[in-house]
């Protein structure tokens, strides 16, 4: 107890002077929290890339690939580290070294990181620059509050693909936790006609540039043949892509979710058995809506080439816009 109250006061006193900014504090400090600054460092700059192509090597063994960007990063996590510090209470006993590291680490901090990083002009992140040339030039277009019919005339592309891109790249973004970095877009709801469900809300379709579909026709022909589409699906289906698009459910997940009430008759609805089936009925789904597509609007199907992939894309884009 008397050991564990000593170095609860050291740690208190250490937090204090690095909170005013100490040159020996801050010396003391980087020589014992360096690994961790850069593993944070390049854990920021290298969301969504393999652990394994990091080459710095640390005292322990890891090796981080240490660029201008994680350094510059490992530079402003000093500096928020000494900010933090200023907040260190030793609550519950927490050693300094246990709060900062959390503190440090956690997605607050991220975020901030996030809002200093993209003052940088062209800022992109790395699990952007991993994608096409074409996923970049999309990008920095989103970031600049372009339209995506500006962009599709700027890069001369075709509505349709210009959505597959945009999926890839907000997929990227998702698995990197930097969603954020895409524009907010303004909402346009849609009532869904689910009927018997407790959680019922309005579908909510996100324009990816900042304004209504209705400013631009094609846009909103394809959206109201996808609002069709979900309406002619069973609701069971309906919320298997919702869960699967909109919410990111994994497999595993969303068959746990239907084990539960009021989703335990979609069991028997979509004939799933296991997890695994998920994956077939959601085949069958984009069949199914590829058939109703080509039967209800055959020069539309016809124009827009439409097949399974690029059906798959309509409706992950669709779904990923579930408020």
């Amino acid at each position: 107890m008397i050991i564990a109250l000593a170095n609860l006061l050291n740690d208190k006193s250490f937090a204090k002077k690095l909170c005013e900014k100490s040159k020996t504090a801050i010396s003391e400090f980087l020589e014992e929290f360096c690994d961790e600054l850069y593993f944070i460092a390049a854990k920021f700059n290298n969301r969504g890339v393999p652990q394994d192509s990091w080459q710095y090597r640390t005292k322990t063994g890891y090796s981080i690939q240490v660029t201008d960007e994680i350094s510059e990063t490992f530079l402003w996590l000093k500096d928020q580290a000494t900010n933090k510090s200023c907040a260190y209470k030793g609550s519950n006993g927490a050693s300094f070294s246990t709060y900062i590291k959390t503190a440090l680490n956690s997605d607050f901090t991220f975020k901030d990181w996030l809002k200093w990083k993209t003052k940088v002009t062209g800022y992109v992140p790395k699990c952007i620059n991993l994608l096409d040339t074409i996923n970049v030039d999309i990008f920095l277009l989103l970031r600049q509050n372009k339209s995506s019919d500006d962009i599709c005339k700027k890069l001369d592309l075709e509505y349709i693909d210009y959505l597959q891109y945009f999926n890839q790249i907000e997929e990227a973004l998702i698995r990197a936790n930097q969603i954020d970095l895409l524009h907010k877009p303004k909402v346009l709801s849609i009532n869904d006609n689910d009927t018997g469900d407790e959680e019922k809300q309005p579908m909510q379709i996100e324009s990816v540039d900042n304004k209504s579909p209705s400013d631009e026709p094609e846009v909103q022909l394809i959206m109201e043949i996808l609002v069709s589409i979900t309406h002619y699906l069973d609701s069971a289906e309906r919320r298997l892509l919702l869960l699967y698009w909109g919410n990111g459910y994994s497999v595993k997940k969303i068959y746990k979710t239907f084990q539960l009430s009021p989703y335990e008759d979609y069991l028997m609805d979509l004939n799933l058995k296991s997890s695994k089936d998920i994956y077939v009925t959601i085949e069958k789904i984009i069949k199914k809506s590829l058939r109703w597509f080509e039967k209800n609007y055959p020069d539309y199907h016809k124009e827009f080439d439409l097949n399974a992939i690029k059906m798959k894309n309509l409706f992950k884009t669709y779904f990923q816009y579930f408020a």
